[in-house]
């Protein structure tokens, strides 16, 4: 008998039987919807299909007493006992046919197209034995649940997506990327329960998002003289552009104690300069400039846009004292930036007893 095709049947015998204690064996709709029933089941196991079972005129009739059951005016309570049939699963304790609770994997599996498939067969492939060996729908999620098939489930594309996510990103080059996804698959891996799967990549996910936020902003503010040359030479030398650069000169001295050498000094910015930034230059300006390396665009927005328009501020001074950052709770030196970014001091994360 098609899986999909039983779901239903169940469904409709659970319904039907379900009717009994309430209605009484006597009740003529009942007794009708029955008959209906087990006459689809006898089709159904003749090798009749999900169309041929869904276009029987007994299918229409059952689903349509079905609904008027349910108006049905109900026996007096005693008579109820007392017409109440032994061995009805329904009227015995109302618990349905497994089908009908592993019916939404039939209904997802079916669904998948063949790449699914071809990753989460295997999954369903077991369910679906479970189903077969349950005696009734609770059973059936008891089985599941100690099988840990539905844990497999659940670990292994979260796995599969780290790995994928990995290699996705070797363009961009990100260090906090680069670890969220190796911890990732590390820690899925040695996770024991579904529970403990979804804490865990909960508390991945949000410490992971401070570091992208946090990374963002130490390129956008460590960057700032270049970003402010290259403002020149895209835009030229407005008013509001050289005012930009000008501030930014004195401002990265005087409270950060960085200059431009310090920029490009410092690991975490060349890996953003040199595979993220440089690379998307357009060649038209490579041409025009008659650069063609990261070394050499450096060189260029200096030696044009920007030595010219801060020759008459003040020298600025490095000063390690002042190049410090805040994070997690800690301060560190600036050079140490890609190394806490490979390699977070994350905090810990614990329960209060």
């Amino acid at each position: 008998m098609d899986s999909t095709v039983k779901q239903i049947l169940d469904g409709f015998r659970f319904s039907v039987s379900n009717y009994t204690s309430s209605l009484g064996t006597g009740n003529e709709k009942l007794v009708r919807a029955k008959e209906l029933v087990e006459s689809l089941y006898v089709k159904a196991e003749d090798g009749a299909d999900m169309a041929a079972i869904t276009m029987d005129p007994d299918f229409g009739e059952v689903a349509v007493l079905i609904g008027e059951l349910a108006s049905e005016p109900a026996l007096p309570p005693e008579e109820q006992a007392s017409t109440s049939v032994e061995g009805d699963s329904a009227s015995d304790g109302a618990i349905p046919p497994a089908s009908i609770a592993a019916a939404g994997y039939h209904m997802a599996y079916d669904s998948m197209g063949t790449d699914a498939r071809e990753k989460q067969g295997r999954f369903y492939s077991r369910i679906f034995e479970l189903e077969e060996q349950a005696e009734n729908a609770v059973h059936f999620n008891t089985l599941i649940v100690e099988d840990g098939v539905l844990f497999e489930m659940s670990r292994e594309p979260l796995i599969e997506a780290a790995k994928e996510t990995l290699q996705q990103a070797e363009e961009i080059h990100s260090p906090t990327v680069d670890h969220q996804q190796q911890l990732a698959m590390k820690t899925y891996s040695e996770v024991e329960s579904i529970a403990e799967l979804e804490f865990q990549g909960t508390l991945m996910a949000e410490l992971s998002n401070v570091e992208h936020e946090w990374d963002a902003l130490y390129i956008e503010v460590i960057g700032l003289l270049p970003a402010c040359a290259q403002a020149i030479e895209a835009f030229g030398p407005t008013d509001d552009n050289l005012g930009k650069l000008r501030n930014s000169h004195r401002f990265m001295a005087e409270f950060m104690g960085i200059t431009w050498d310090d920029v490009f000094a410092d690991p975490r910015y060349l890996l953003f300069w040199n595979e993220v930034l440089w690379p998307k230059v357009p060649d038209e300006k490579r041409e025009t400039y008659k650069v063609y390396s990261a070394e050499g665009w450096r060189d260029l927005l200096k030696g044009k846009f920007y030595d010219p328009f801060v020759k008459d501020e003040p020298v600025p001074q490095p000063d390690p004292a002042k190049a410090r950052i805040r994070f997690w709770r800690k301060v560190h030196s600036v050079p140490e930036t890609l190394d806490l970014l490979n390699d977070p001091p994350r905090p810990d994360i614990r329960r209060d007893k």
